[in-house]
């Protein structure tokens, strides 16, 4: 199965507008290429970015550079993003930061001195999706939440703290632990999300425990950023009729591809929200949230469709990493990038990563899946047992052939009649026996199947929806050790064909140096 691709028709709960994006399609008027990519950084170089180099965060001591030269308008930005979600989220969030990380490479060994950039999306106040996670449970995915996850909170999720109840969660996870490396592993894990961190910092300092080359992680919380957001949010007030005018623009376009709208722009909603009093809310009354900012009363966050501009009002970015969902809603926000000034990233899709081990290539095997239709939807199979209706169809002939002698062997010695009797018993109930034997044999075989399914299922396909989208890097790194960030890495080559099926040989059997992820 090593390097299989499963083409993305048959990847499950893809947006038909990323479908279309893949194939070309006028919403979109960048190919995801390393040539565009290339163009468009050169068409950047020599902006500024509107953050200071102390503004971003990383761990390598060359990113310091990258964030010197990102600022001075030396090097071109390749960014990802993803919320704040506990152990970074889904495994795909670690995927976003190798694939900015191998752009970044492509486009300097092409000439363009080009440097990765994480957003972590501080700023969002989606607790709901942020705390919480899940693990392979023996009965399928185990959901794992944290108290205040739902959808009354308004706080950005960033400065909260993680409550105390992580370390039960951490607890979930340690029958999982399968490496000589794994306890360490998990406990580096339990220290970055310690009770009373943020979900910011926790998520920030993860993600630079598992990436280690050089990446810069950037908030949008820092003041620089915050002003910049009230910028861009002070060009949109003066133009609010023409942003409602691109944005119906933009939703006709989509319509008239035969496309559902992935974010609707309600008429009179302002595309930002404001921060008062802790609270993030959407902005009704604009002059006086104007008045709020300019009085430093509140602060600005960007909303789904604008984000996307903010991002590249702070940074030159020559191309941007986007799940299949965020490049559905471009569709949305691409028209608005010249209404405010601002120039477009080329658009690049995130790598999908199927990840497999020698349990799950065994079960698959044995099923008989093929790599391309790991993600597919399987209706249960039964074991057919036609030896079972052969028997009872041969009993019944049986029994009747038996009852036929009755007359003669009256007539031949009346006491053979008992005899005739028990034998039809016996031959009865030793064929029935036979038959019984093979139905319960057919149904063990159908449990076998069952329990293979359910176990693959689970692991590569939990809950309707690839492994990569509800698991986080945690669960890899527990049943495989650090070498499955490796195997990440290695099969994030952005293929635009399909997800890669990156194949994992077994648990590691000594503990490298340097296992662990703090």
């Amino acid at each position: 199965m090593k390097n299989s691709i499963i083409p993305f028709d048959r990847y499950p709960s893809l947006p038909p507008l990323f479908l279309d994006f893949l194939k070309g399609s006028p919403l979109y008027p960048d190919r995801p290429t390393l040539e565009a990519a290339q163009k468009r950084g050169k068409e950047l170089l020599g902006q500024k970015s509107a953050l200071a180099a102390s503004d971003f965060r990383w761990r390598h001591p060359e990113a310091e550079k990258m964030a010197q030269d990102l600022a001075e308008g030396r090097a071109v930005a390749v960014v990802a993003g993803h919320q704040v979600g506990l152990f970074t989220g889904p495994q795909y969030t670690v995927t976003k930061a190798f694939d900015a990380i191998r752009v970044a490479r492509e486009l300097r060994d092409r000439g363009l001195h080009a440097v990765p950039v994480f957003f972590a999306l501080t700023d969002d106040h989606d607790l709901e999706e942020v705390a919480r996670t899940a693990r392979p449970g023996p009965e399928g995915p185990e959901t794992l939440v944290l108290e205040g996850a739902d959808r009354a909170n308004r706080r950005p999720v960033g400065p909260l703290p993680i409550p105390e109840r992580i370390t039960e969660i951490v607890e979930r996870f340690r029958p999982d632990a399968r490496t000589p490396e794994a306890s360490e592993i998990l406990e580096a894990f339990a220290r970055r999300s310690a009770p009373g961190t943020t979900y910011g910092n926790a998520f920030i300092e993860t993600l630079l425990d598992l990436v280690d080359e050089p990446l810069l992680v950037a908030d949008p919380l820092v003041e620089r950023g915050r002003a910049a957001a009230a910028e861009l949010m002070r060009r949109s007030a003066g133009q609010t009729e023409k942003l409602r005018e691109t944005l119906a623009s933009a939703e006709e376009a989509i319509r008239r591809q035969n496309r559902d709208v992935p974010a609707p722009h309600k008429p009179g909603v302002f595309c930002f929200f404001l921060v008062a009093d802790g609270e993030r809310r959407r902005i009704e009354d604009v002059p006086q949230a104007l008045r709020q900012v300019s009085e430093q009363h509140a602060w600005v966050s960007a909303d789904v469709l604008t984000r996307p501009v903010l991002k590249s009002f702070l940074l030159p970015i020559a191309a941007s990493i986007l799940g299949p969902a965020e490049i559905a809603y471009h569709a949305q926000s691409l028209p608005l990038f010249p209404l405010l000034g601002v120039r477009p990233p080329v658009l690049m899709p995130r790598s999908h990563v199927v990840l497999i081990g020698p349990a799950e290539r065994r079960a698959a095997e044995a099923l008989g899946i093929s790599p391309q239709d790991l993600l597919r939807t399987r209706e249960r199979e039964t074991t057919p047992a036609p030896g079972a209706l052969r028997m009872d169809s041969l009993a019944r002939h049986t029994d009747r052939e038996l009852e036929t002698l009755a007359a003669s062997l009256q007539e031949l010695d009346p006491t053979l009649e008992g005899a005739l009797e028990t034998t039809r018993r016996k031959v009865a109930y030793q064929m029935g026996q036979l038959a019984e034997r093979i139905r319960k044999a057919a149904e063990r075989k159908d449990e076998v199947r069952e329990k293979r399914s359910r176990k693959l299922e689970t692991m590569v396909r939990p809950g309707g929806t690839a492994a990569e989208r509800l698991y986080p890097p945690l669960v890899a790194l527990l049943a495989y050790g650090r070498k499955s960030l490796e195997i990440i890495r290695s099969a994030a080559t952005g293929s635009l064909e399909g997800g890669v099926v990156a194949e994992i040989d077994g648990a590691a059997e000594e503990k490298p140096e340097g296992a662990h992820a703090g």
